[in-house]
């Protein structure tokens, strides 16, 4: 229990280092949190600034603040699946909610997304399918970001252990990995949940 609650604060100081404010005030002279949706993260950072660049470059830097605190857990220190798990949800938390910005950051897809990396790539396999043809339906990143994150875990779930194991990185077993996989998607709604909101209020008009 206390190196999984360690894990997670240094997982969530990673994780909080504010990429997207950092580079864009310093590039283009722009208060991200100012301006477009005021979202911490890639997406808004190319939708103000227009640079597929820049945009890819916070992309890659938010993956990486889960990615090293998970790798380095779980295959340098040789801890536990908890500890990995618990320094990787930190740093989601840590990007979602950063103290340096006021606790309104990012919503936390790329810093799950590299974590993912360190554990195994099955939920980024199946979220990143059922986002492209989700997206395709409702013509809409962020509506697919949310059904993705409801579906993954679902699919998961239902998915024979022998499809997932050679997906699993060592030393995390498919039960974890699958369990992980629904805490992961409900960290990830919450930080969708004003269009978690929205999705509810159109089903209810639509009844």
């Amino acid at each position: 229990m206390g190196h999984d609650l360690i894990s997670f604060v240094a997982g969530y100081f990673l994780g909080s280092i504010p990429t997207a404010f950092l580079l864009v005030k310093e590039r283009a002279g722009i208060d991200i949190q100012q301006a477009g949706s005021g979202n911490v993260g890639a997406f808004n950072v190319f939708y103000v600034t227009r640079s597929k660049l820049l945009a890819i470059t916070v992309g890659v830097l938010d993956g990486l603040k889960g990615f090293v605190i998970t790798f380095g857990t779980l295959h340098l220190l040789g801890e536990p699946a908890s500890v990995g798990m618990a320094g990787m949800l930190g740093a989601i938390v840590g990007h979602t909610y950063p103290v340096w910005l006021g606790f309104k950051g990012g919503r936390g897809l790329a810093t799950a997304a590299g974590g993912l990396f360190a554990v195994g790539v099955s939920y980024t396999i199946v979220w990143c399918v059922s986002w492209l043809l989700l997206n395709r339906w409702k013509k809409d990143i962020v509506t697919a970001n949310v059904l993705s994150s409801i579906v993954t875990p679902i699919m998961l779930s239902l998915s024979p252990t022998a499809w997932l194991k050679p997906l699993t990185f060592s030393p995390v077993e498919v039960g974890e990995y699958q369990l992980f996989a629904w805490v992961l998607s409900g960290l990830l709604l919450l930080s969708h949940r004003e269009i978690v909101h929205r999705l509810i209020k159109n089903r209810r008009h639509i009844s």
